[in-house]
């Protein structure tokens, strides 16, 4: 006797076609919501880099801003158009800082200026210090102004 073979019924092989039709829907899914993933985790580690840089570029500003406005009142002029370079931030004892503080500079400007106080009707004579900080390609990352007053004698 001859084993007996089956023959697949036309329904079996609609069914094999809608089921390889099922996967090859569901891969297709399944890859758009990886591809989707993948690009949200590279945006926000872009932007965590990028609040980072900004963080660095904030207290590098204010770091030199709080110096200048040590300095007794007659050399304040003197820190017009001051610049370092890009890697030649330096602590208060001149030791180069590492890290970070190498991608940035930073730069000086001290403008003579009046600032009114109104209900006073008084006027007070001083300087305005602006400190940016900027990156390699000249992107400005933060910039703080300050008005420091003349002292009265």
């Amino acid at each position: 006797m001859r084993p007996r073979t089956s023959i697949p019924s036309p329904q079996t092989t609609v069914r094999r076609g809608i089921a390889l039709l099922e996967v090859m829907i569901a891969v297709g899914i399944l890859t758009f919501a990886v591809a989707s993933i993948t690009s949200a985790i590279v945006a926000g580690q872009q932007q965590a880099m990028e609040a980072r840089e900004k963080i660095v570029g904030s207290v590098a500003a204010e770091s030199l801003l709080s110096q200048i406005t040590q300095v007794p009142w007659e050399t304040i002029d003197s820190w017009h158009g001051y610049v370092e370079d890009i890697g030649t931030i330096t602590d208060p004892t001149g030791a180069p800082l590492l890290g970070d503080w190498n991608e940035i500079g930073r730069k000086v400007t001290v403008i003579a200026d009046e600032v009114q106080v109104a209900p006073l009707e008084v006027f007070i004579v001083g300087r305005t210090v602006t400190v940016s900080s900027f990156t390699q390609d000249g992107r400005v990352l933060a910039t703080i102004d300050r008005f420091v007053p003349e002292p009265q004698s």
